[in-house]
């Protein structure tokens, strides 16, 4: 499909009201593709500065895709408490030995993506490398998505909208509500992270450290709620369906001041490791010069 093709897409699917897509919100998905095409350096920079509308307007087409794709949706997550027990280190880094290892249909439940990072990384720089620059720029915003995924804690656990702990409704709290009344805070990195060495071992540990996150988001969130009327947990436990106008203040402020620097640094990482990943993908395609 022509570029020009998927952008008219995204344009359209803007217009339809969002369902539940368990991501975090579109906006800080569009901010975090904005700001690493404005980090990128140096010729690819260029090329994607020059299309940074495009890249920003389809950061958000794998959550679309999840409307239509069944496939798609095992893309934005992994489970894992369903792979080993804690530290989480003993799961195959290899797609095809995890697939042994579990089942292609436990993995399919239990989510994939620190696999299909990988995946997405290495068509990015296979479109690189054979000069198709109009699919570069596709599955760099789609790698953006993921890459944001994998810095979003409630996307490491079985227990994603807190429905384990009592917790109801925290992950659209957390990741939209919260962040789309603060997005004003946020400040942009200005560093460049290192994107060295095995691709999929950093991605698992970007994983990891999202994981250890998770303890906080809930902690935060029973304490923010300590002061809520039985009527306004209620309406905290709506999650995606919730009005967000009906949502306490007092509740999401307090939220925010618990774990809002936590969120803005796992943002920030996300953003400086998409650059880094879009660079090695550039460099190592044999740093083909893109298209005037």
């Amino acid at each position: 499909m022509a570029l020009r093709h998927l952008i008219l897409a995204a344009v359209l699917w803007a217009g339809i009201p969002a369902a539940p897509l368990w991501s975090w919100g579109f906006e800080v998905h569009r901010l975090i593709n904005g700001q690493a095409v404005d980090l990128t350096p140096g010729p690819l920079g260029t090329f994607l500065q020059q299309r940074r509308n495009w890249i920003v307007a389809l950061s958000t087409d794998p959550d679309q895709r999840r409307e239509y794709d069944k496939a798609e949706e095992p893309n934005h997550y992994i489970d894992l408490e369903y792979f080993s027990e804690p530290p989480y280190t003993s799961i195959p880094h290899d797609r095809r030995e995890a697939d042994e290892k579990y089942g292609t249909e436990n993995l399919a439940q239990w989510g994939i993506l620190p696999w299909h990072i990988v995946a997405v990384a290495t068509a990015l720089k296979e479109a690189l490398a054979a000069g198709e620059w109009e699919r570069t720029v596709v599955l760099a915003a789609d790698l953006g998505h993921y890459v944001a995924d994998a810095h979003q804690p409630l996307h490491t656990t079985a227990n994603y909208d807190g429905e384990q702990t009592g917790n109801e409704g925290i992950h659209h709290m957390f990741e939209n509500i919260m962040l789309e009344q603060h997005l004003g805070d946020y400040q942009s990195p200005d560093e460049i992270s290192a994107a060295t060495g095995c691709i999929s071992a950093m991605v698992f540990g970007w994983l990891l450290e999202s994981f250890h996150e998770v303890p906080g988001i809930l902690k935060a969130d029973r304490l923010a709620r300590r002061r809520l009327t039985e009527a306004d947990k209620e309406v905290v436990a709506q999650g995606f369906s919730v009005d967000p106008d009906a949502v306490s203040p007092a509740y999401i402020n307090e939220l925010y001041a618990r774990t809002g620097p936590m969120a803005w640094r796992r943002i920030s990482r996300a953003t400086t490791r998409l650059t880094a990943l879009w660079l090695r993908a550039w460099e190592e395609a044999g740093k083909p010069t893109p298209p005037q």
